[in-house]
C-alpha cells in the first residue's frame, strides 16, 4: 500500500476543480459511496458499523476492520436515496440503515424485492421502499434514471418471478453515465448487460474468491484482474476498485490490479480512493 499515494497523484484520471452541478463521489468503505449531484444525494451500500466483526462461525479475528468507519451514520441527514445492491450485511447493514433512516426522514430505500421485508422490519415504512429489479428502469428525479443489471454473487440466484436477488446499479444522471456492481463475477451476461451503456465512473470488486473462502461461506467476486479487463474492454472512462481494503481475509490486495492496468491497458484512468476521501468528477470536454 506504500505507493498509493503516489499512484493517486500520477493518475487523477477526470477528477477536477468544482464546477456547478459537478458530481462529489465519497467513499466510505468496503464498496460504499456516497454521490451527490444536483442537489441529489445518494448512498449505495453504505456500511458504517461493525456488524461484520460479530459474525460467528468464522475463525477467530477473520472478520476484522482494518480502520474505523469514516463517519457516523447518524450525521448522514441530507440523503434522497440510499441503494442496497443485496443483502449481506456488509451490504444492507441493518444498524447503519436504521440510523440514516431516522437521521434523513424523507430518505427512500431501493433493493432487490427479496429485500424489503428486512428493511421495513428495520422500521422503514413501505411508502419509502422500492423494489428493483432488471426489468424496469426506475425513474427517481427528473434527471436520475437507475438501471438494475444482474449480478453473479457467485451464481446469479432469480426467485419464480424473476425478480433477482443480487444488482449493480447503472445511474444515468444528468449527462453521466455510472457503474456499482455491488457484489458479483465476470460473466458473459453481465458484459452483455453494460454493453449499452458508455460508462464514465465504475465501481468493480476486486477480491476474487478461492476454495478456501468457499468453504467458510464467503461468497467471491470478480478478482482485480478481471476488473482491469472489464472496465477496458467496455472503455469506462474510470475505474474505481473496491471490495479489497477492509478485511484483509477477504481481499487479494491492491497490487495485481494496478499492475494489470499499467500491463496490459496503460490508457485506463482510475482512482484508488482512501476511506472517507472525496473528489468531484467531471466528463473532459
Amino acid at each position: 500500500m506504500h505507493s498509493v499515494r503516489h499512484i493517486r497523484l500520477r493518475r487523477r484520471s477526470n477528477f477536477m476543480l468544482f464546477e456547478p452541478n459537478q458530481l462529489t463521489i465519497q467513499y466510505i468503505g468496503q464498496v460504499g459511496v456516497i454521490l451527490r449531484k444536483n442537489d441529489v444525494a445518494i448512498a449505495i451500500d453504505p456500511y458504517l458499523t461493525n456488524s461484520v466483526d460479530q459474525l460467528s462461525g468464522f475463525p477467530e479475528g477473520f472478520w476484522a476492520r482494518r480502520y474505523a468507519p469514516p463517519m457516523q451514520p447518524e450525521t448522514l441527514t441530507d440523503l434522497d436515496l440510499v441503494l442496497c445492491t443485496h443483502d449481506h450485511m456488509d451490504h444492507m447493514d441493518p444498524g447503519t440503515l436504521r440510523t440514516i433512516a431516522d437521521a434523513s426522514p424523507g430518505c427512500r430505500f431501493g433493493a432487490p424485492k427479496v429485500c424489503l421485508p428486512a428493511l421495513e422490519a428495520l422500521g422503514i415504512a413501505p411508502d419509502r421502499l422500492q423494489a428493483l429489479g432488471v426489468h424496469e428502469a426506475w425513474q427517481f428525479a427528473d434527471q436520475l434514471r437507475i438501471h438494475p443489471i444482474p449480478a453473479w454473487h457467485e451464481a446469479r440466484v432469480q426467485d419464480e418471478e424473476g425478480w433477482d436477488h443480487y444488482l449493480g446499479y447503472v445511474l444515468q444522471w444528468d449527462g453521466l453515465c455510472l457503474y456499482h456492481a455491488g457484489d458479483t463475477l465476470l460473466t458473459e451476461g453481465l458484459v452483455e448487460a453494460l454493453s449499452g451503456f458508455s460508462i464514465d465512473v465504475g465501481f468493480l470488486p476486486i477480491n476474487g474468491r478461492d476454495m478456501f473462502r468457499n468453504r467458510l461461506g464467503v461468497v467471491g467476486n470478480m478478482n482485480a484482474m478481471e476488473a482491469a479487463d472489464l472496465a477496458a474492454y467496455l472503455r469506462f472512462d474510470t475505474v474505481v476498485p473496491v471490495h479489497f481494503d477492509l478485511y484483509p481475509n477477504n481481499s487479494e490486495g491492491i497490487s495485481p490490479f494496478v499492475d494489470r492496468l499499467y500491463q496490459k491497458h496503460p490508457g485506463q484512468k482510475f482512482h484508488i480512493f482512501q476511506p472517507g476521501e472525496t473528489l468531484l468528477y467531471g466528463k473532459a470536454k
